[in-house]
């Protein structure tokens, strides 16, 4: 009688999630599209919020209250509300892959000492013009942190039609970033612009994802 070959369970699991990994990111977590949703209508009313700060001339530290509590505070519960118990592993690393959220926060972090060199060759500048100088400097920042999670997702096995989402979402910030320097419109409404071109991006993505 021949004897059945012995399995090894440690290689058999890391096929298994091999090809969990291969799924995409919609079929590896059931709802990840939805979040693209989430944040489409965080990002939008978060813009929408600052708008109205900016034009009121509301002080500067609203941004940020705005900002972090939407996107940290409401994007928290919105995760978890649509992922449940299976939140935690969106956070979660393998030892010999990438942090995709270190990667990403590392990017956006480096805004602010661009900010700071920045701020030392263009001398004083008005209020209104300060504030959409940062929100170009971020946004574009932003994208590059996009471009670079999306790539760093091959690392992870993720199809190229999920990567495909943050490369062009990258690319549209970074182009709406560069942009408000030279758009007379973008200097104003900056913010309002931010909010309709990223829930747009989020909605176009969310069928993207879900159609094929």
């Amino acid at each position: 009688m021949t004897e059945k070959p012995e399995i090894d369970v440690e290689e058999l699991r890391a096929e298994l999630d091999q090809i969990k990994d291969a799924m995409g990111l919609q079929e590896r977590y059931e709802g990840a599209a939805t979040q693209w949703l989430l944040f489409g209508v965080l990002v939008a009313i978060a813009a929408g919020l600052s708008q109205y700060v900016f034009l009121a001339d509301l002080p500067g530290y609203w941004y940020g209250v705005i900002w972090i509590g939407l996107l940290f505070g409401g994007g928290a519960v919105g995760i978890y509300w649509i992922f449940g118990s299976d939140a935690r592993d969106l956070f979660s690393t393998s030892s010999d892959k990438p942090g995709l959220f270190f990667i990403f926060w590392v990017v956006y972090l480096a805004s602010i000492p661009l900010q700071v060199i920045a701020s030392q060759y263009t001398g004083e500048v008005a209020e209104d013009a300060e504030t959409m100088f940062v929100l170009a400097i971020i946004l574009v920042m932003i994208g590059v942190a996009y471009v670079i999670v999306g790539n760093v997702l091959k690392a992870y096995y993720i199809r190229a039609r999920d990567r495909y989402a943050f490369y062009g979402g990258g690319l549209l910030m970074a182009a709406l970033g560069t942009a408000i320097p030279f758009v007379e419109v973008l200097q104003t409404w900056g913010y309002a612009v931010l909010g309709v071109v990223y829930l747009a991006y989020a909605l176009a993505t969310y069928v993207a994802l879900n159609r094929y």
